[in-house]
């Protein structure tokens, strides 16, 4: 979709380049790589060869004992944003290095970009994925880490001698608090925007924020037409004459031939742009969508709070959205496919990260998004839980099962990490009030998740906190990530919750003489 995981642009926007090339003359930045083996954990390293892991250092602020800053783009091609996350002076992170003096890293996760044993392609073996996993990619950075230098700079620029800081938004998120974690002698401090450390199978709930955000944000009346014409879907196509006619409504000729399940997941992608933006996001936005739906453009009419659903009728709701210019083309641009036209909505992930990170999901962490069944639906009940695992199987379908389980290994991943419940000391966490991720995180609200208290006032050094209370802050009124954007009002708020933690977690740190 053009957006890095933490849900900022992969590419940014030409003007704040050029922005910042007036403002100063810009340190020269390079990608630079290190050797890496394959599998971190075995005995001898060479009998699964080596990467080069690839990733960006900015140190023209830096002043001997300052941090290092090491920022994890996660699962995506790290290139579109590396330079601007270290070199453009409206980036947050670019603040926060030069706060402290620091030096900054982006760091490219394996198996993304360039930092791969081997090209990532459609036709990639399954086999080939067997190393990509958290705990290998969590290794990477602690090899990394201790052996980090700068040859102009002649401090010992390792966790021996240097705080590392490790920041992430999302999945990198979850591994600045595992690496704070499972190597505590490597990264000292962390900051965790919008981490949903608690791996699950069924992410159905990823919607419930959509819902409550939408009515926040005044479009309730959207919220009710498109349960009340999910749900008059999900009924008619029951009849495989009526569903095929549906779909052929929808994407034209040929569409019909596309399953109940595979329709039913298409209907999401008006959702694809909230984590991100909310109810904006450009062309494809979810404003635009519910402006057309929710608008009679005969009586130049907006429907009441109630939708039109209910006065006019599901059927109408139905005609109105298979209508919307833009749906077509959007579904066709997201699923990599023709919409009118070929329409086929069952085909593999082409793009390499996307391929990456469903090996990921698949294997390990689960998030199936399936339909939110109940009264706040949004999505259409035929896109169920087993069709969210048939995804994964449809992308690797040679993939044994000890490499691909049948269903994520959840209960293992959380047995490994801690899930709700990893409390590591010298980390600050937070997430948005409408973030679809903020319900697997520590600080979720959602029914299931345990009653954790936030607290905003930072802890001592090293000091850890009990299960039931965590350091971290809600940020009202956001989505993902948002405290990672300088340009949303609430997030420097966030920032500075971690900033004022880290500055007192920085006068106890002390270099290691051994």
């Amino acid at each position: 979709m053009g957006l890095l995981p933490d849900g900022t642009p992969m590419e940014v926007d030409p003007a704040l380049r050029l922005r910042h090339r007036q403002a100063t003359t810009p340190e020269v930045v390079v990608p630079e790589y290190v050797k890496l083996p394959i599998d971190n954990f075995a005995k001898n390293a060479r009998e699964h060869g080596y990467f080069y892991n690839r990733y960006w250092v900015a140190q023209s602020a830096y002043k001997p004992g300052a941090p290092v800053f090491i920022y994890d783009v996660g699962e995506a091609n790290a290139e579109g944003n590396a330079l601007f996350r270290i070199l453009n002076e409206t980036s947050f992170f670019k603040q926060l290095v030069d706060k402290y003096n620091g030096i900054g890293i982006v760091w490219e996760h394996r198996f993304y970009g360039n930092s791969t044993p081997e090209p990532i392609d459609i036709n990639t073996p399954p086999e080939a994925f067997k190393f990509l996993n958290t705990e290998q990619s969590l290794a990477d950075v602690d090899k990394f880490a201790w052996q980090f230098s700068r040859p102009n700079i002649k401090y010992d620029l390792t966790p021996k001698k240097t705080p590392w800081i490790f920041v992430g938004g999302s999945y990198p998120a979850m591994r600045a608090a595992f690496m704070r974690e499972k190597y505590p002698q490597t990264i000292y401090a962390g900051f965790a925007s919008s981490a949903p450390t608690e791996a699950r199978v069924d992410m159905s709930v990823y919607f419930e924020p959509v819902w409550r955000g939408m009515n926040a944000y005044g479009f309730g009346n959207c919220t009710q037409d498109i349960k009340a014409s999910v749900q008059w879907m999900d009924k008619l196509m029951e009849n495989p004459a009526k569903a095929k006619k549906l779909k052929e409504q929808f994407f034209g000729a040929g569409a019909g031939k596309n399953s109940n399940p595979t329709f039913g997941d298409a209907l999401t992608t008006i959702f694809y742009l909230w984590q991100s933006y909310g109810v904006d996001g450009g062309a494809y936005s979810l404003r635009n969508f519910c402006d057309w739906l929710e608008t009679d453009p005969k009586a130049n009419k907006t429907a009441p709070e109630e939708g039109w659903a209910k006065s006019k009728g599901a059927q109408y709701v139905v005609d109105r959205w298979a209508a919307y210019p833009r749906f077509a083309p959007m579904v066709g641009y997201y699923l990599t496919t023709e919409c009118p036209g070929e329409c086929d909505l069952d085909l593999k992930f082409k793009d390499p990260a996307s391929i990456a990170w469903t090996w990921q999901y698949c294997t390990q962490w689960g998030y199936l998004q399936s339909a939110n069944l109940g009264p706040r639906q949004l999505v259409s009940r035929w896109n169920s839980l087993d069709h969210q695992k048939d995804i994964c199987h449809r992308q690797f379908p040679t993939a044994p099962r000890n490499l691909l389980p049948e269903w994520p290994a959840v209960s293992r991943t959380n047995a490994k990490f801690g899930g709700w419940d990893i409390r590591p000391s010298n980390l600050y966490w937070s997430g948005g009030e409408f973030d679809p991720w903020r319900t697997l995180s520590p600080l979720s609200s959602e029914p299931f998740a345990p009653k954790v208290r936030a607290f905003s006032a930072a802890p001592r050094c090293g000091e850890g906190s009990r299960k039931s209370e965590i350091f971290g802050h809600v940020l009202k009124g956001a989505q993902h990530c948002y405290d990672f954007r300088t340009t949303f009002a609430g997030g420097e708020v966030s920032r500075r919750y971690f900033t004022d933690a880290l500055d007192g977690w920085l006068k106890c740190w002390r270099p290691r003489y051994s």
